[in-house]
């Protein structure tokens, strides 16, 4: 049976207008003994018997974070939507279109779901086990055994009219069409058959995926195979099941079927909903009236859940000059940063940027060869951390650090419940090293969510190999590993990020301009990241922009290498010089920074806190350190003026402790 021949006997039998079909077909379907006097024989329908389809399996694992706070309490497919909730909407559609088997797919919120399936006897309900840590293309695993002839639909999806039929010819996927740019999955390219040749992630005057897709025998025994056979590679976790199909869009052959933009609504945020439907309000306003009566005790105590999590602070000082104590650029940004502040207009200040392109994230891309899909700018490193850990970070999960370490990381394993585990950068000759063999070793035993590599290291200076770095996230395919980058730039150590996210996709990098560049006063850094990695911490990013104004700052600071190489050079010039002027005190020892500041060890016949006061009295802030049963002191590195005033507050303390 032909497509035409398909769509004619389908039409017959829904009693529609046929005049648009053919003579051609309507002969070849009478000469076939499909039909006869305009009627399905028992041949017609046989011959459609191979397009029966099966089942629909709805996902509705997801927790949908950009409709909070409705969605803390409520799964966004029970939302209701002009009488019926979006998911129940779906259910009585497939009924009416005479699809009965139906497999709901829960996750987040799943006990929501199990009260609602109490009036559909006939519904199969799936627990994706997953959802927290894998994306949708998890539920169609956990449905793997229902994968037939199947519509696969979203619960979060709004159809104006049944789209639905018990029929289906081939394997499609819903589309809208959009004249202006989308940041959606775009068909960019179909063959002499119909089929999607090229999907692209952003695009205009495209059709982009939306609503339902259909499944047909074949090209489900296709995709089940290949889920199954890769389902545990790494990449698989980032994984929609979109990505999935376009990964293997030459074997998963999909026509598109258009659609105009009143048929199918996909509601990202509960804004996107009360503007089609304004009436939304009055069931929110209901939902939290009755939850009030019903969990408000509850609501409450959760707020328990936080009442041991420290937040992790920073000592609050009006000093000005003498800051070294948190590792801020003492030298200053490039005076070509100022001359955009000079420049700065009225738009910069009150107008959202909404261009198509990040100027600062294609300025990051012609620095480290990567597209812009691989770069994701945020409010310092620190966020980027953050937005990581949150979307990656499960209850009771182990975050591997090093030990010493920056005592951030571990205030966010604790925001989201999880458990810290430590490594161990030790003491070398004359400088401090990765032990990468108590690293792997930790690792193997905690099977950590996230390992975290600070590169240079802070507080110790100390940087891993670009070997032992490859061996860590080699040896760790389940373990995201996150390089903080922060110092980068401070010593002539480099990686090739280029090679490492070509290579690997459980990485990500995270870059400051508040170390390097000395623009901490504007809290701007980026990650870099595999695509497929962007899009999941996309969700956890605010929609608009970080500050114009600071974007344009961070641009004029990459554009002026000659002031930032220069500063290098001066920067490691002091370094060197301090370290060895310090090493000749005696029971004192300088290690060797690839960083702007300086670990310091001390016999433990010192009292470091003495000398700390010392140093502050006389305006200079140092941080101190606990290692082991003794102190250690880091300095940040300053002008040449100011270190040797350091330095020499430093000697006179020892010179008046020998005297004593």
């Amino acid at each position: 049976m032909t497509e035409n021949e398909f769509n004619y006997v389908m039409a017959l039998r829904r009693k529609e207008d046929t005049s648009a079909f053919s003579k051609d077909t309507v002969l070849s379907c009478e000469k076939a003994g499909y039909i006869k006097n305009n009627v399905i024989t028992d041949k017609g329908m046989e011959a459609l018997s191979p397009y029966k389809v099966d089942n629909a399996i709805i996902m509705a694992a997801g927790r949908s974070r950009r409709c909070m706070p409705l969605s803390n309490y409520l799964p966004k497919g029970l939302f209701e939507i002009k009488g019926d909730t979006m998911v129940e909407r779906q259910i009585k559609q497939l009924h009416d279109a005479g699809i009965k088997q139906i497999v709901l797919v829960v996750g987040y919120l799943k006990e929501r779901y199990y009260e609602m399936a109490k009036k559909y006897p006939e519904l199969i309900l799936i627990d994706n086990n997953e959802w927290e840590e894998k994306n949708n293309i998890s539920s169609l695993y956990a449905a793997k055994d229902y994968i037939k002839s199947s519509y696969i639909c979203c619960s979060d999806n709004w159809f104006a009219h049944n789209v639905f039929r018990d029929y289906v010819y081939d394997s499609y996927y819903a589309c809208l069409y959009s004249d202006e740019f989308c940041n959606e999955y775009c068909v960019k390219a179909l063959d002499d058959r119909g089929y999607m040749t090229e999907v692209k992630k952003g695009g205009e005057k495209a059709w982009y995926t939306i609503g339902e897709a259909f499944f047909s025998k074949s090209f489900s025994a296709k995709f089940v195979d290949l889920m199954v056979k890769e389902y545990y590679d790494p990449e698989m976790k980032y994984m929609l099941w979109d990505d999935f199909q376009i990964k293997h869009i030459k074997e998963l052959l999909m026509k598109i079927k258009r659609y105009d933009d009143a048929e199918c609504k996909e509601f990202d945020t509960t804004e996107d909903i009360l503007r089609f439907y304004p009436n939304f309000k009055d069931f929110i306003d209901q939902f939290f009236q009755e939850e009030e009566l019903i969990n408000s005790t509850q609501r409450i105590s959760y707020l328990s859940n936080y009442s041991d999590t420290k937040q992790y602070s920073v000592v609050a000082t009006e000093q000005l000059t003498g800051r070294m104590h948190v590792n801020e650029n003492l030298f200053g940004p490039s005076p070509k940063c100022l001359e955009v502040l000079h420049n700065a207009t009225m738009e910069d200040l009150y107008l959202y940027d909404l261009t198509r392109e990040d100027d600062l994230a294609v300025e990051v891309s012609k620095l480290t060869e990567l597209g812009t899909e691989s770069i994701f700018i945020h409010s310092g490193s620190s966020d980027v951390i953050k937005t990581i850990m949150t979307i990656v970070l499960n209850k009771d999960d182990t975050v591997l650090i090093s030990n010493p370490a920056w005592n951030y990381y571990k205030s966010v394993c604790e925001l989201r419940h999880a458990k810290a585990a430590y490594y161990n950068v030790v003491e070398g000759k004359d400088s401090y090293e990765f032990d990468t063999k108590n690293l792997l070793d930790t690792a193997k035993k905690t099977n950590p969510r996230i390992i975290i590599i600070t590169t240079p290291h802070n507080p110790t200076g100390a940087v891993i190999s670009r070997s032992d770095l490859e061996k860590v996230i080699k040896n760790n395919p389940t373990s995201l590993i996150i390089v903080d980058e922060a110092y980068l730039g401070l010593s002539t150590v480099t990686y090739d990020v280029k090679y490492f996210l070509n290579s690997y996709n459980n990485v990500v990098f995270c870059r400051t301009f508040s170390k390097l560049y000395g623009l901490a006063g504007l809290r701007m850094g980026y990650g870099l990241c595999t695509p497929m990695a962007k899009q999941v911490f996309k969700l956890d990013l605010n929609p608009f922009r970080v500050s114009n104004i600071g974007r344009k700052v961070c641009i004029a600071a990459l554009q002026d290498k000659k002031y930032y190489n220069d500063l290098t050079k001066r920067i490691i010039k002091i370094k060197d010089d301090f370290i060895s002027e310090v090493n000749k005190i005696k029971g004192v020892k300088a290690y060797k920074s690839a960083a702007n500041f300086i670990w310091i060890r001390f016999n433990e016949s010192i009292d470091v806190q003495s000398l700390k006061d010392n140093l502050q009295e006389n305006g200079y802030l140092t941080r101190l350190w606990t290692e082991g049963s003794h102190l250690a002191m880091r300095i940040t590195v300053a002008p040449e003026e100011e270190m040797n005033k350091v330095l020499g507050l430093i000697k006179n303390f020892f010179k008046n402790r020998d005297e004593k």
